[in-house]
């Protein structure tokens, strides 16, 4: 027996004991009444010329029920007798009496597949598992099934060698019994009595509730669907692709992914591994031909050409087209490529181009890189649909970042086993084994994706995801919940049309909709300033919705807190108004009165009710363990005045009442309910982003941009910036001598090491001289990109419209040293793209994480960056031009410091900055 099938046996003995109860003996000896079996179905025109409750020879009591066929030749006759839905499982022996004078009547029960219709007839899928067959001609018999997981198992093996391995033959249950009472061609009569259900689990004593009114609402035939039907019915979901990095095949399907990213095509007995577990597949093509088993070659979905193309690529990609087109026709799949630039032409080479997200720590504003993403969108949707690379988990430079600061100023950090908040909040409240992410953040940056017109995510990691780390698990936590809101979405994201964005009432949101099937789906997430850093608060203020529904007598309905909530609209002339008081990051809206959407979405909601309350707990967890991380950074207990002492005070009080908000969430969800949890687990961590947010507004606002430091670009760094400007206070800064670094003389640059590179040459104009110095003015290096052609649409911005870089010269530092560099650049022309200007940054965190410089003609702006050295070598600043710019970079200057450290992990900040009723305004005091 494999793995698999055992833990399947485990799980149903574990169902088998908790549901004793309900394993009471169900019977009919049919002792009067009206007669329960139905005849449903025949190939030999049959009919029942008698049926009733009858006195005749009873097996036990009074009355049997007896029924005389008269038919002709053929092969069945089936009656059937509705049960309460149930589980399939071996204990569940039904068995019965019957007596005829011919024999071969036969015993069976149906088995329903609720995800799955018939390829041909478009209904439900169904079959029969059946059990012994009548041989006691004249006498009475049992009959009995048994075994019917095996049987179950040679059925789906059946059912998928007929119509193919794609069926999800999942959740199976059995609703009825039948007989074969098919006895020859004739008039006979067949009697049936003392019906026993031995075993019987029906799903409603599993949490499975069953249709209302199920017996009189069962029938053996569903009707044809409606097309509309059909629709609801389907998996209209985006796909979502996840970079493979050696999980469980079995757990990423139950977390919904679509499919795996691979960076080589797997041999035979993966590809049937991962064909087995429900998945899919986009990998390199092969490099020699070679044959696929037919069975196994429909998991592969598309051959990847290659992964951050630019405009070197664009060969490369021709030549693996190319091949593909020269391997056999039963191969042939879609070419799937992502792209860094170009995207029109890889659009043409590529059937689906992947737009990779912009860095949520990159320069430019949440709405700055949706509305690029969007514009990008729109090119790669002319031939694919249009997909988007998301990362998990922080980038590389944070992380090294995180490594650096963590070994400079806790280089004793111990892991306590407790990872939540410990007693008295102490400062040892963080594990050292957590890395840093932002589960929310995720979440946001998805949805962002999907506004922006995304119909497919593609989720890359650095790491396996994994369920025993900290960051691991809230990480997951936060794909299985936005997959599952990804899947109550799909419909219209897949197959509905874009309409006219809602009006809305706070500027720190944005929203977008789309109609299909007479409704429609509003989403809105926040945008607040600094959002793709560090999720806001949103529950301060109402927000309220203007909407133009095309929709026939439509209503509102919001999917909130695990539920579909009726929402009371107010009076507006040619349009819907409506208010949700007290919103969250991200949040959708139903428009219509057709039952069949409000049914799906109340099917997917249910489905997925616990396991989300259960994620949302665990995110709100993993980030009140962080608020006390940061509160304990920012609001010494060294700090000993009274200001500070009532700061930290009642900082800790806020955490103490979340901390008990998140125990009565994990209390309701024990005590099986979902909804309830998952109101508590939004409180808390509305709750706990408020403690972040200020914190992290407050660490931002002492600086000359965000990407200064990439302490403040995320949550779980957060707390470095404070602990880091008490470590620094403790030692000295000094001089680090930049060689050049006086931009007075052109040869002088060239033989310390400055150096230069240039691209699109073609289409720019590049200008790289040094400005003397001036009065009240010092040397400086000028920058600038010009468009060369009268083209209406301006240069692009970010890395497709790099065009030139000078790169500094090299000067030694040592691993711990963290680097201070200010600079002052002077705007000589306004830029009108988003994502252009003077990027500058280092070589220890790379662009990803460089000041974007751009402003108003004549402006001077400061440049700030804080970097640590991840190991002993070189450190360089590099300045970059993105799109139009011309721009004097001015006064750079360097110094090196090493934090002052002690043996023991302690906290470091003071006050400072902080001004000191910040707590009370924004909670108020108790």
């Amino acid at each position: 027996m494999s793995l698999w099938s055992k833990s399947i046996a485990i799980g149903w003995l574990w169902l088998y004991l908790v549901c004793l109860p309900v394993l009471a003996q169900r019977s009919d000896s049919f002792e009067g009444g009206d007669p329960r079996w139905q005849l449903v179905e025949s190939d030999c025109n049959a009919e029942l010329t008698e049926h009733e409750i009858s006195l005749l020879m009873p097996h036990g009591g009074r009355t049997c029920e007896m029924f005389e066929v008269a038919c002709t030749n053929g092969r069945f006759v089936l009656l059937a007798y509705p049960i309460e839905p149930c589980a399939i499982i071996d204990e569940f022996q039904p068995r019965l009496w019957t007596r005829c004078s011919s024999g071969r009547i036969q015993l069976g029960v149906r088995v329903v597949f609720p995800q799955a219709e018939h390829p041909i007839t478009g209904g439900r899928l169904n079959s029969i598992l059946w059990g012994d067959l009548y041989a006691d001609t004249g006498q009475w018999q049992m009959l009995e099934v048994t075994k019917l997981q095996r049987l179950l198992q040679e059925e789906v093996v059946s059912l998928r060698q007929r119509f193919g391995r794609q069926l999800n033959l999942d959740g199976a249950i059995i609703d009825s019994l039948v007989i074969n009472a098919y006895t020859g061609p004739g008039r006979y009569r067949v009697q049936i009595d003392d019906l026993d259900l031995r075993g019987m689990i029906p799903m409603a004593s599993l949490g499975i509730a069953p249709p209302e009114n199920w017996r009189e609402r069962w029938q053996w035939r569903q009707a044809t669907p409606t097309a509309e039907e059909r629709f609801w019915a389907a998996a209209n979901r985006p796909p979502v692709w996840l970079q493979y990095q050696g999980e469980s095949l079995p757990w990423l399907h139950s977390l919904g992914f679509t499919g795996l990213l691979l960076n080589q095509l797997p041999s035979e007995p993966i590809l049937a591994r991962i064909n087995d577990a429900h998945l899919a597949v986009i990998s390199p093509p092969p490099a020699h031909p070679l044959t696929i088993k037919p069975e196994i070659a429909p998991v592969i979905r598309g051959w990847l050409v290659g992964a951050a193309l630019d405009s070197r690529q664009a060969e490369v990609v021709q030549q693996q087209s190319a091949r593909v087109a020269r391997m056999p026709s039963e191969l042939h799949r879609p070419l799937v490529g992502e792209a860094l630039e170009h995207y029109w032409q890889f659009s043409r080479l590529a059937d689906e181009v992947i737009i990779p997200a912009p860095s949520p720590h990159a320069a430019d504003t949440l709405r700055d890189k949706q509305q690029w993403l969007a514009h990008n969108l729109v090119i790669t949707r002319q031939r694919g649909n249009g997909w988007v690379s998301l990362s998990v988990g922080e980038s590389p430079s944070i992380r090294e970042q995180y490594r650096a600061a963590r070994m400079a100023i806790e280089p004793t950090s111990i892991t306590p086993q407790n990872i939540g908040l410990l007693a008295d909040f102490g400062p040892e409240a963080v594990s050292s084994e957590r890395m840093p992410t932002n589960p929310l953040g995720l979440r946001l940056q998805t949805a962002s994706a999907i506004l922006a017109g995304a119909k497919g995510i593609l989720y890359r990691t650095l790491e396996p995801l994994d369920l025993q780390s900290i960051d691991g698990s809230a990480d997951i936590a936060s794909l299985r919940w936005t997959i599952a809101d990804l899947n109550t979405w799909g419909p219209w994201i897949v197959a509905g049309r874009s309409a006219s964005a809602p009006g809305l009432s706070r500027g720190d949101y944005v929203a977008g909709a789309w109609n299909v099937v007479d409704s429609d789906l509003i989403l809105a997430h926040t945008m607040a300033e600094g959002s793709q850093f560090c999720v806001p608060p949103t529950r301060q203020a109402p927000l309220q919705m203007t909407y133009r529904s095309s929709a026939s007598n439509p209503q509102v309905f919001r999917i909130t807190r695990g539920s579909l909530e009726r929402v009371e609209l107010t009076p507006a002339t040619g349009s819907l108004q409506w208010t949700a008081e007290d919103p969250a990051p991200v949040e959708a809206f139903v428009v219509t009165s057709n039952p069949s959407v409000l049914n799906f979405v109340r099917r997917m909601l249910a489905t997925s009710a616990t396991q989300n309350a259960s994620d949302q707990l665990e995110i709100a967890a993993y980030n009140l363990a962080i608020a006390a991380d940061v509160t304990d950074a920012r609001f010494s207990p060294r700090d000993d005045s009274a200001i500070g002492r009532e700061a930290r005070a009642s900082q800790l009080r806020q955490l103490a009442r979340l901390q008990q908000q998140l125990d009565a969430g994990w209390q309701a969800l024990r005590s099986g309910e979902p909804l309830q949890a998952t109101e508590l687990a939004f409180q808390a961590s509305d709750g706990v982003q408020a403690i972040l947010y200020d914190a992290q507004r407050t660490a931002v606002s002492n600086l000359a941009s965000p990407q200064a430091s990439a302490f403040v670009l995320s949550p779980a760094l957060l707390k470095y910036h404070w602990k880091l400007a008490e470590a620094c206070e403790r030692s000295q800064w000094q001089h680090l001598p930049l060689p050049g670094a006086e931009l007075t003389n052109l040869d002088e640059l060239i033989s310390s090491g400055w150096s230069q590179q240039r691209r699109l040459e073609e289409q720019v104009d590049l200008r790289v001289e040094v400005v003397p110095a001036g009065y009240e003015r010092k040397g400086g290096l000028r920058l600038a990109a010009y468009q060369k052609t009268d083209d209406a649409q301006p240069m692009p911005g970010g890395y497709e419209g790099a065009s030139l870089r000078v790169r500094s010269a090299a000067v030694p530092v040592q691993a711990g040293q963290l680097i201070r560099v200010s600079a002052s650049a002077r705007v000589l022309k306004a830029t009108s793209h988003p994502a252009s200007g003077l990027l500058i940054y280092d070589n220890q965190c790379g662009p990803s994480l460089g000041q974007l410089v751009r402003g108003a003609v004549g402006d001077r702006i400061p440049v700030e960056l804080y970097r640590f050295a991840t190991d002993d070598g070189e450190f360089r600043l590099l300045a970059e031009c993105r799109g139009e710019c011309d721009i004097v970079l001015e006064s750079i200057s360097a110094s090196v410091i090493q934090p002052a450290t002690n043996r023991r992990s302690f906290t470091t900040s003071t006050l400072g900055n902080v001004p000191a009723t910040i707590i009370g305004e924004v909670y108020g005091d108790e």
